[in-house]
């Protein structure tokens, strides 16, 4: 079908026309399903493994459809979902988007408040969640909490008349870190998903062999783009493992699964490349990479090690995953380029006067397209800020060059990203600060080999009040996810900050820097 691109709002629409052959995900699911019922899809390796046909999980699908209609869940309607990377996440996603619902999933490395504010925030009428994280929704006040025991061996049966979706309607809302402390919810529309997946899985030849392997999280965009949805759309397979305790078998399953894709953040190449384990199959094709900035030399003794290329991209949860690519097949890549822009989406490069730039010239890197998100939810001053224009300005800077390729250069703002996982300095310095002791606090990233960053907090005490670095992390802990603790607490008489009073983070890494040469 033809996007009716006046129903978009100006930071949807594109100067070309593309054509997106469903009505929404799930139509897209039952398609492929009716193409081929008994191709294996949906391969979950572990203790208790499981595998499904197409058609054994749409049956899957629809009968979970039918529990939430029985339990008064409609279109409209927002769940959470606290499940790690299992067959239980999608089916309670596609169930949910086949009835009109928005699904919300929840990091289940979040601490308990961290957890509320996101239920509250996104108004969901459920959370539903894995038995293993039930100690964490006990210590707050939800909803209604379900446990995803509830829809395990369901009877077969189907849902009633199903009121309509349309692929402009509100599919997922991904919370991302805000400057503020708090997360953003971005909401992403059935449209955003199916364009980004089809852009993706166009971009790289995927054919109904493909196979891809998904270690990222599920409640991340990247590990429902481009390891489900993007297989998906060519009619392919996918495995879905939990966690990263995986990489100690990544091999065994590349070559196990006949798995010819995967996407990971640089972070996990420099584990793969630590590990004592060497490739043994001969399926692998290559690797979608974002999220960090990949050096040169990980790239090259990787690629020389394994024999494996790495296509490196650009995207944001607000670009639904990825918005450029490098050249396919491999012998075409630009290295050290994130690549051209998608066919879902346009790039541009602008001055802080929001003034195009020419080639070359670094400025703040700019997307409007089919796959960027609708809006931030309940965020309207945010909105008129990131959206404006008719353009999403990402926060961060880069350049292109004459031929379109882009460059990443560094972030606009302070966001730390260890290990592909965003989070703003706000987050910690807000826990720091309850405590009594402390005055003020500032917190940066700094370098990490395997990382990529770590978290180093900067804290200036209250006069003649003494406390250890030791007390300050122990205070820490329960208040935020453990992946945003500190690793290093540096206790200062002042935090430096410039005359208008702002903290100067730039100084604070420079003293880091020069003190641990």
């Amino acid at each position: 079908m033809k996007i009716d691109q006046s129903k978009l709002p100006k930071h949807q629409r594109i100067s070309t026309t593309i054509d997106v052959e469903y009505k929404n995900v799930c139509d897209l699911f039952f398609q492929k399903s009716k193409k081929n019922p008994h191709k294996k899809f949906l391969f979950c390796p572990g203790k208790n493994e499981k595998s499904y046909t197409y058609i054994e999980l749409e049956q899957k699908i629809l009968s979970t459809a039918k529990y939430l209609e029985k339990n008064g869940f409609k279109k409209g309607d927002r769940i959470n979902l606290v499940v790690p990377n299992s067959a239980e996440f999608v089916i309670l996603y596609f169930a949910g988007l086949l009835l009109g619902m928005v699904i919300v999933p929840i990091n289940e490395d979040l601490s308990p408040v961290e957890m509320l504010y996101i239920i509250n925030d996104s108004k969901s009428k459920a959370v539903f969640y894995d038995p293993a994280y039930k100690h964490k929704l006990d210590e707050i006040e939800v909803p209604s909490a379900i446990s995803i025991e509830k829809i395990k061996d369901l009877p077969s049966q189907n849902p009633g008349k199903i009121e309509e979706t349309t692929i402009y309607d509100d599919a997922i809302i991904i919370y991302t870190s805000g400057t503020t402390g708090n997360p953003k919810g971005v909401v992403l529309t059935h449209l955003n998903l199916l364009a980004d997946a089809k852009a993706v899985s166009e971009w790289f030849e995927l054919t109904e062999n493909s196979r891809t392997l998904c270690i990222l999280p599920m409640f991340h965009n990247n590990g429902q783009v481009m390891t489900l949805l993007n297989p998906l759309y060519a009619g392919g397979s996918t495995v879905i493992v939990k966690g990263k305790a995986s990489l100690m078998s990544f091999w065994g399953l590349i070559e196990k699964y006949l798995i010819n894709w995967t996407s990971v953040m640089p972070s996990i190449l420099s584990i793969l490349l630590s590990l004592k384990k060497e490739r043994t199959d001969n399926s692998f094709e290559g690797i979608f990479c974002g999220g960090q900035i990949l050096t040169k030399s990980v790239q090259e003794e990787f690629e020389s090690r394994f024999g494996v290329p790495i296509f490196e991209g650009f995207g944001l949860t607000e670009t639904t995953s990825f918005a450029c690519f490098n050249d396919y097949p491999a012998k075409h890549r630009k290295i050290g380029s994130i690549g051209r822009p998608l066919s879902a989406n346009e790039m541009t490069i602008m001055d802080e006067n929001d003034k195009e730039l020419k080639p070359f010239e670094e400025g703040e890197i700019c997307i409007r397209g089919l796959n960027v998100a609708k809006e931030y939810l309940g965020l309207p001053d945010k909105n008129m800020v990131a959206f404006r224009d008719g353009w999403f300005h990402s926060g961060d800077y880069g350049y292109k060059d004459e031929r379109n390729y882009f460059y990443f250069k560094t972030r606009k703002d302070f966001l730390i990203i260890k290990g592909g996982e965003n989070i703003y300095p706000a987050e910690l310095e807000n826990v720091l600060f309850r405590h009594p002791s402390v005055a003020e606090s500032a917190v940066i990233g700094i370098p990490d080999d395997l990382l990529g960053e770590e978290i180093c907090a900067f804290v200036a005490l209250n006069d003649k009040i003494e406390i250890t670095v030791e007390e300050l992390k122990e205070f820490c802990k329960g208040k935020i996810a453990n992946f945003k603790q500190a690793k290093e607490i540096i206790i200062i008489e002042e935090i430096p900050k410039g005359p208008t009073k702002k903290v100067l983070y730039r100084k604070l890494k420079e003293y880091y820097l020069n003190s641990h040469k």
